[in-house]
């Protein structure tokens, strides 16, 4: 039998990869990075690509594990700056498709093909290996969610599978913020992080339920994406704005500042899930949901969507989730100072028992 599309993808990719790497020795970074709690490292040839992927990244960065043993192993290289191309046919996509993904029959090799990006990866030996055109052709999306769809399937292979929220925290007692596209994720969490919350996401947190029961979220990307009334709205967010490059980037690009007087954090324990709605109002309300209102509020507000349907496992956590924490249907006010105050307040209820029997 001879080897699936995916497979040799992988294997181009991987002697490319190769190629770049010693063709341009002074080019080549390595950096190590933690992503919800394991190790990974990635090797990045190219300064100038190398500089772009750890924008969004950098909150994660840590030092190299003793001994070095990679969870995951990233391997990427800069075609315009090592003058090593992927074979065109890497890359093709489908007929009339800007983006496509593709799996080989045993879904080990799993490959994403982007406009100025392609990248395969190997579920069983943990290896990512991909290239890009250029920083300059970059779309926002490329550079403010770096491998998106691969590390959609690996944060899942570990069950900690992405979720559609944003996540913010206070003093480590974070709030996941679900809710439909246009709910207000963005401007609810920029707005929190106005207020003095700290940023994990704004669309995309990875959700795990520890052995202990307690829920927990890990930021994935220090970026966020923002329209001009977003920005204006809510103020006093500090960070690298870029405007897009294409028709259809109508958003701009936000990544936000790491270190220590930053607000980004890595992590935090979910202590209570606000689902949110838009409304006319000037004041930001909640109010306590039971169980299984909560449940089925998470799935009608998409907190299971994303680049890859996490499936059961997805399920299976927002059903530990809904029953470890108490979650809130939050209606969103139209003053944007309001809303950190309002959290604030939702967060000190959620230490509050909810009988089965009491209204909401």
């Amino acid at each position: 039998m001879g080897r699936s599309r995916e497979v040799w993808q992988h294997v181009e990719l991987g002697n490319a990869y190769a190629q770049a790497e010693s063709s341009c020795r002074e080019g080549r970074h390595e950096a190590w990075y933690s992503f919800a709690g394991r190790a990974v490292r990635i090797r990045c040839v190219g300064h100038q690509l190398a500089e772009r992927l750890a924008m969004p990244l950098s909150h994660l960065q840590c030092e190299p594990p003793n001994p070095p043993s990679p969870s995951l192993t990233i391997d990427l290289w800069s075609e315009c700056e090592t003058g090593v191309a992927v074979e065109p046919a890497v890359a093709v996509h489908p007929e009339g498709a800007t983006a496509s993904y593709s799996a080989s029959e045993d879904g080990r090799f799993a490959t994403s093909v982007l406009p100025h990006s392609v990248s395969s990866f190997d579920r069983e030996s943990g290896r990512i290996v991909g290239s890009a055109l250029g920083v300059e052709g970059l779309s926002l999306y490329e550079w403010g969610r770096p491998l998106h769809v691969p590390l959609s399937l690996w944060y899942n292979d570990r069950g900690v599978p992405l979720v559609h929220s944003a996540f913010v925290a206070q003093l480590g007692d974070g709030v996941l913020l679900a809710g439909s596209s246009a709910a207000g994720k963005t401007t609810s969490s920029l707005s929190c992080v106005a207020g003095g919350f700290q940023y994990l996401a704004d669309d995309l947190a990875a959700l795990e339920i520890r052995d202990d029961g307690t829920a927990w979220g890990h930021s994935v990307y220090a970026s966020a994406f923002v329209d001009g009334g977003t920005i204006a709205r809510v103020g006093g967010v500090s960070g690298m704005l870029a405007d897009g490059a294409y028709p259809h980037e109508d958003k701009r690009l936000l990544i936000l500042p790491a270190g220590a007087d930053g607000p980004l954090r890595a992590r935090a324990r979910i202590r209570a899930v606000a689902l949110l709605r838009i409304s006319t109002s000037p004041a930001t309300r909640f109010h306590r949901l039971l169980q299984g209102e909560a449940l089925l509020a998470m799935l009608r507000d998409g907190l299971q969507t994303g680049a890859l349907h996490p499936g059961r496992i997805g399920l299976e956590r927002l059903a530990d989730l809904a029953e470890r924490v108490p979650a809130y249907r939050v209606d969103v006010g139209t003053k944007a100072a309001g809303i950190p105050v309002a959290l604030r307040a939702m967060l000190a209820d959620a230490g509050r028992p909810l009988p089965a029997e009491e209204p909401v």
